[in-house]
């Protein structure tokens, strides 16, 4: 659709080109052609013919010729903002819509602003590269400032606010899917909530079992709290138990400081550490702030660099990855969202597992280990696919970035090519000896259709 509005300012460009060529020319019509030959310098009258050409390239959709032959003439006339005009337009016809924002832009300021079609040219760029705000801004330069009846202004203005809606329209569709996408989330947190009060139902049933990861960390917790009685600056602490001692308790838990660093640096530990609840070593059914952040404070601790002097190097990239999950556990959506995707893991683990316990008779259901690890699997792969998916859309962003700042420097470069090109060709004595080759030329070719 950008394609479609920015192409109307280019047919209607092919119905005023002979305007623009009487604009140029400083004469409306063939009988005052000569005078104006009369009046003009050699390289005027060449600038104002290989526009003509350009015109009769652009009428016939020969775009390529048609931006060479302009570009010939603004090596002449680098501030023509009529040839800018048409070569914004060759270029837009041709697709090239980063270079025919770059003309549109000189041509307005060559213009000083005071040239509606100008701003029509601008605004028809940018529609292509789908700014339609800054395109409406320009079509309303047009209509509020120069031509209040500019007919191209007002459709292009139009356009537009259409435009516009339809963004809006789909990004209320987007938040009407990411809302779902939340309630299913939600829903699969209640589910799971509910299957894990069951379990735990169960477990207290069998005291003695203890495979349930989530009891043994609260039961370390609690350990925790079995202290000496507290003395009076923390009789009072509702907790009953000092932040130091809980990080002391986290820290045991957690074991040494280089089982630590293997473990956060494993084989293809940027995978295995997109999860934060990973990270932290703690189940993803934890949402109590204080023991996530004593957990936190505990495992940096053990990893940061400044305590592991024998592997400085090691600890500080294992510091990174648990301040990094960290960051991400701080931010309630995050966490509700990773704790989803979790949930999500582990029930496609159950499946999985459930699948090749039907297909291999080696395969024990009742083997909470194999489950473990198909959970574990399943869930990496829907952190990792995530990753990827976010790799590629960073990868396509930066493609296309350097792809348009190559353009802009392109533009540029030839901008400055072309005019120091016709500085040259200006000054000194070249100017002179052109010009009077060019005079000689006129002047053999008149006595030959004489003689």
């Amino acid at each position: 659709h950008a394609h479609t509005s920015g192409q109307r300012s280019v047919d209607l460009e092919r119905k005023m080109s002979s305007s623009d060529q009487a604009a140029t020319n400083g004469s409306g019509g063939s009988s005052g052609n000569k005078e104006a030959d009369d009046t003009r310098e050699e390289w005027e009258i060449r600038r104002d013919e290989l526009k003509a050409t350009g015109d009769g390239h652009f009428r016939s959709k020969a775009y390529q010729p048609a931006i060479q032959t302009y570009a010939d003439a603004l090596q002449l006339d680098p501030t023509n903002h009529i040839i800018l005009s048409n070569k914004s337009a060759a270029h837009l016809a041709n697709g090239e819509k980063s270079k025919a924002l770059h003309d549109a832009r000189k041509c307005v300021e060559h213009s000083d602003g005071k040239w509606s079609k100008g701003h029509t040219r601008l605004a028809a760029a940018m529609m292509s590269l789908g700014r339609y705000g800054e395109a409406a801004d320009a079509y309303s330069t047009v209509l509020n400032e120069l031509d209040p009846n500019n007919e191209v202004a007002k459709r292009g203005l139009e356009d537009c606010r259409k435009k516009e809606q339809q963004l809006r329209e789909e990004k209320e569709r987007e938040l009407r899917n990411m809302q779902e996408v939340l309630d299913q989330q939600k829903k699969a947190e209640k589910e799971a909530q509910e299957e894990k009060e069951t379990e735990t139902k169960n477990d207290n049933s069998d005291e003695g079992e203890e495979d349930d990861l989530l009891d043994d960390f609260f039961s370390e917790v609690e350990k925790a709290t079995e202290k000496p009685k507290p003395t009076k600056s923390t009789a009072d602490n509702d907790s009953g138990e000092e932040p130091t001692n809980r990080i002391k308790t986290q820290m045991n838990d957690l074991g040494t400081s280089q089982s630590q660093i293997d473990r956060l640096l494993q084989v293809n530990y940027e995978w295995k550490n997109l999860n934060p609840f990973y990270v932290l070593d703690i189940p993803h059914t934890i949402d109590d702030d204080s023991i996530i952040s004593a957990r936190y404070r505990a495992l940096s601790l053990l990893v940061h660099p400044d305590k592991c002097l024998d592997d400085p190097v090691r600890a500080k990239t294992a510091f990174e990855q648990v301040r990094k999950a960290m960051n991400q556990m701080n931010d309630v959506d995050k966490r509700k969202h990773v704790r989803a995707l979790i949930d999500e893991g582990m029930k496609q683990g159950k499946r999985d597992w459930k699948e090749d316990c039907s297909k291999s008779s080696n395969v024990h259901p009742d083997n909470k280990e194999g489950l473990a690890q198909a959970q574990s699997k399943a869930t990496m792969k829907i952190f990792a696919e995530i990753e990827q998916k976010r790799r590629e859309i960073e990868r396509r962003k930066r493609k296309f970035e350097q792809r348009e700042r190559a353009q802009e420097d392109d533009e540029k470069k030839k901008e400055t090519d072309e005019r120091r090109f016709h500085k040259e060709w200006r000054e000194g004595e070249r100017v002179d000896k052109r010009v009077g080759s060019w005079r000689d030329f006129q002047v053999d070719g008149k006595k030959k259709r004489t003689s």
